[in-house]
């Protein structure tokens, strides 16, 4: 009877964060239309900053009240999962400044897609039919909606479909780190702080403030939509509903965003497709529901005992999935680094340049002159160290899985006999 309630309770969860990340993707969906006028106007960089800083009181409100349950792994969970989601955020606004609105949130269709694709690749989880038919359904979907929109060039369509691929990293990781039901409250607020944090150092290395032409107090009121409607309401969805349900299904859900973002767009902005975009809208419609309802016929035990219970499993997904995030962000960064700003960056030969004229700079009273001289040479320092030490931290990870996974895979075996014996 217990096991039945149990059952019960666990499919009363699934479904209820299925529903809270169909609002996810429907605040998700207003972000394009909403911010795209603004964007006219603001740096995307400055304008995600702004966006991350409005939630800085609420991220140390939340610190405070939850302090005593704060722990170093709660920290450095928050810590990862606020800096991809942050990489993630900018990516779209980047990718918003190069393409329309509509453009932009096309390509998280194929997140349904790459999310089977990573789990059955890296993770070696067993992936049905039925999700690889809906993944191949919202592929033709997307690729009917891509054919049918103005991207906008190479550089907006590469800058697209990375953020649809960092916001399916960010769902994967958040899965892993939440895997043993962390403490949600704290790990929410350290993870909007380091959103915070890591926006006032790309705002430093990044930012425009030369277009900085806002127009108030409207452009107030889109970033704070933004930031709670957007950010910080599918933050807090994420971290109290994402351990109900794979990370699978939630990428089928979100690939209902482009065509939630299209009918936005189409209201608010009055972008308009063809007969051919509106039918791939409608595969990606299809797929969502087939992978949902096939996920839905499989309880949340079985689904479980599939992915824990294999004695194989870690000997198998220990060097993929140990190095693959990090290689994805390590390359990612380089080419973003590389490409905005070169090696060595532009603010280091201005620093060299005026180096022995700081002094007298300081003594006619030009500090902020200095200063900005010496934060963007500074940032830019800290942003190829912190890839360096990606770098090592990689080389150090693959080392260590060729190195001593066999002789743990052998003792996890050994125990294993032992069990059976």
């Amino acid at each position: 009877m217990d096991e039945g309630l149990h059952e019960r309770f666990l499919m009363k969860m699934k479904v209820v964060a299925c529903l809270a990340f169909l609002l996810n993707t429907v605040l998700f969906s207003t972000y394009y239309a909403v911010a795209k006028e603004v964007l006219g106007r603001i740096d995307p960089i400055v304008f995600t900053f702004f966006e991350m800083m409005a939630l800085v009181p609420l991220a140390l409100c939340i610190i405070v009240l939850s302090w005593p349950s704060v722990t170093r792994q709660v920290i450095k969970r928050g810590i990862v999962l606020g800096s991809c989601l942050c990489l993630a955020l900018f990516t779209i606004a980047i990718a918003l400044k190069y393409t329309s609105a509509t453009s932009t949130a096309f390509f998280p269709a194929l997140n349904g897609f790459l999310a089977a694709f990573i789990a059955w690749l890296f993770l070696q989880q067993p992936i049905t039919k039925a999700t690889w038919f809906a993944g191949l359904l919202s592929l033709v979907g997307a690729a009917l909606l891509m054919m049918n929109s103005t991207v906008g060039g190479a550089r907006g369509s590469l800058i697209a479909f990375l953020g649809g691929l960092f916001f399916t990293g960010y769902v994967f990781m958040s899965e892993r780190e939440q895997k043993d039901q962390a403490e949600e409250w704290p790990l929410f607020g350290i993870e909007l702080l380091t959103m915070a944090a890591w926006a006032s150092l790309v705002v430093l290395l990044f930012g425009d403030w030369q277009s900085f032409h806002p127009a108030l107090p409207k452009d107030v009121w889109v970033i704070l939509y933004v930031a709670g409607a957007c950010t910080f309401l599918p933050v807090l969805i994420t971290v109290l509903m994402q351990k109900h349900i794979s990370a699978v299904t939630i990428s089928f859900i979100y690939i209902l965003e482009p065509v939630l973002g299209a009918v936005v767009a189409n209201i608010y902005l009055h972008e308009a497709l063809p007969l051919d975009g509106y039918i791939g809208g409608g595969l990606i419609v299809v797929g969502a529901l087939i992978h949902t309802w096939s996920a839905a016929e499989r309880s949340s035990a079985e689904r479980t005992m599939q992915q824990w219970r294999s004695p194989g499993e870690p000997l198998r997904v220990s060097l993929l999935a140990t190095v693959a995030y990090p290689l994805l962000f390590l390359s990612a960064g380089a080419f973003i680094l590389y490409g905005l700003g070169g090696f060595p960056p532009h603010a280091w030969s201005e620093l060299s340049r005026f180096w022995p004229m700081l002094p007298t700079y300081m003594q006619q009273g030009q500090d902020m002159s200095v200063f900005f001289l010496v934060a963007p040479a500074a940032s830019w320092l800290i942003a190829w160290a912190s890839l360096a030490i990606i770098a090592l931290l990689t080389v150090y990870r693959v080392f260590r899985v060729l190195l001593f996974t066999p002789g743990v895979g052998q003792e996890r075996n050994s125990q294993v006999t032992l069990s059976r014996q």
